[in-house]
């Protein structure tokens, strides 16, 4: 069984015998809600790629401590994936996200569609992006992963087709049941990526003048599979295929 991970920037450039301290909301899940206890092995990861295994040695739960045994830090991908996510009512869109996060996604960008239901306020936007934000961690806490995603500034309709610069090796395509093009034959014929922006819209789809700037821009509309997806379900799916195509698993 895979040791139970916990995050801390204090494992960037760490040792091996070195002790690291958890937050009070760390050390409170670890001794509290997981009922950890001194010799215990855990995984500590600043979040960033740098992933150290180790044994509790302090169960205070509001300053727990970690003696590190091993370290290693992992390499990033060469291929980035990035999910453009429709906001969604039902918290479809976080779900989309913590899914995909726990698949392997690189970053997420909340996008609120012509066609969203739900709209960014201005006056609670720091507190819906905190809120992403905490799901993406909690996410990558759950997949034992070095990394957690980073969450983007938000777009607006057409400003998806901005994200699309070949010249940067940054391609946009968007996830689309009128979609005439395979994913895999898209992504294929791309030369040398750096980002694949995932477009995912919201229940009621994908306007056409956002799917005309991104294709004006000369990004792609693609379909996966033959059924009709939720905007919880498309992105994840689509992250996990180019999983098996660029070997990200």
């Amino acid at each position: 069984m895979t040791h139970p991970l916990f995050y801390s920037p204090e494992v960037t450039g760490a040792t091996a015998q070195q002790a690291v301290a958890l937050d009070p909301a760390a050390s409170g899940h670890a001794v509290r809600s997981q009922r950890l206890d001194v010799g215990d092995q855990v995984l500590i990861s600043d979040g960033l790629g740098t992933l150290a295994e180790g044994v509790l040695e302090d169960a205070n739960p509001q300053h727990a401590t970690i003696r590190i045994q091993t370290v290693t830090v992992a390499q990033s991908h060469k291929i980035q994936v990035n999910l453009v996510q429709a906001l969604a009512k039902g918290d479809r869109d976080l779900l989309a996200a913590e899914m995909a996060t726990e698949i392997g996604v690189d970053s997420v960008i909340p996008w609120q569609a012509r066609r969203s239901i739900v709209r960014f306020r201005p006056e609670r936007l720091q507190k819906t992006l905190a809120k992403w934000e905490a799901k993406l961690k909690a996410a990558a806490q759950q997949a034992r992963r070095p990394y957690i995603p980073t969450l983007g500034e938000p777009v607006v309709a057409e400003d998806i087709a901005a994200l699309h610069s070949p010249q940067d090796r940054n391609y946009v395509i968007v996830l689309h049941e009128d979609g005439d093009e395979n994913l895999a034959h898209v992504v294929e014929s791309l030369p040398d990526v750096k980002t694949l922006h995932l477009v995912v819209g919201p229940e009621g789809g994908v306007s056409p003048e956002e799917l005309d700037a991104v294709i004006a821009a000369g990004g792609s509309a693609v379909r996966i599979g033959s059924n009709v997806m939720r905007a919880s379900t498309a992105g994840p799916v689509a992250v996990a295929i180019l999983n098996q195509l660029f070997n990200r698993w």
